[in-house]
């Protein structure tokens, strides 16, 4: 089977939820002279805050809202400036998207007491900013998480084959401002935990399934190796946090598996 445009959006979590909930009403709030648009639900001692994949935001997680509304918290899901109904920024780097992402949860009056959940390209965001305003997070949800060094193991492991795939995701994703913020990471990590989660309670959630492209480099056998011990290697110095690993999702595992981002946020909740 040939390189399908679907599948690698589906790889990269780049895929678009046309499923629509008429009691779920995305809203906007003024943000530095523009909008950021969120979903704003449930209610509970715990804030949970979404961070999305690569120009994703909240249309992608309508679909498991149904499961979200079942953990007793509040549950808000934003998009990114320049995603769904937020307005377009030049500046789009992990450092300035979480200051808006601070604005937005102080307009909001969420102070404390915050669970980051990032899911892929999500999971940088979500580290940046627990290192970066460490007293109001209290943990830790990653999602098949992006990892800086991830292009870097790629090349040890295969450089002609790893150069050449990237190269061509370069080219299919070269107007995605944030995919050019995933390349700098990747050629210039500015993680502010330098690669290490040691202080927060942390889950990571893992997919370990085999075949979902026929041609990157990232889903052979080796490069899935690859994956998992990088992340694996976010907590290993870490005593409060679990790593799951599933073979019965794909990279989308909030559109995979619902129940499974619930079960996860839940044996979070139970380490604070």
């Amino acid at each position: 089977m040939g390189f399908k445009f679907s599948t690698f959006l589906c790889f990269i979590c780049l895929c678009f939820s046309t499923f629509c909930h008429a009691d779920i009403t995305a809203r906007l709030q003024a943000i530095e002279g523009g909008y950021l648009e969120y979903i704003d639900i449930g209610s509970g001692e715990f804030t949970i805050v979404v961070e999305s994949g690569i120009d994703m935001g909240t249309q992608y997680w309508l679909p498991v809202m149904p499961e979200l509304k079942k953990l007793n918290q509040r549950v808000i899901i934003y998009s990114r400036a320049g995603i769904g109904g937020s307005t377009n920024k030049s500046n789009v780097s992990l450092r300035t998207s979480n200051k808006r992402l601070k604005a937005l949860l102080s307009a909001l009056n969420i102070q404390d007491n915050i669970i980051l959940l990032g899911h892929s390209y999500g999971g940088l965001h979500v580290r940046q900013y627990a290192t970066a305003y460490s007293e109001q997070v209290k943990g830790l949800v990653l999602l098949d998480p992006s990892h800086e060094a991830f292009l870097s193991e790629l090349n040890h492991l295969n450089f002609d084959w790893s150069q050449r795939d990237n190269q061509k995701l370069n080219k299919i994703m070269h107007q995605s401002a944030e995919w050019q913020v995933l390349q700098h990471q990747y050629t210039k990590s500015t993680m502010l935990d330098k690669g290490k989660i040691s202080m927060i309670p942390t889950v990571i959630v893992s997919s370990s399934m085999e075949g979902e492209s026929d041609w990157w480099i990232g889903h052979s056998t080796a490069g899935k190796a690859v994956w998992r011990t990088l992340h694996a290697s976010l907590i290993v110095e870490n005593p409060n946090s679990m790593h799951l690993v599933s073979s019965s999702v794909s990279h989308n595992i909030p559109l995979d598996d619902p129940k499974l981002v619930v079960s996860a946020i839940r044996i979070l909740v139970e380490m604070l």
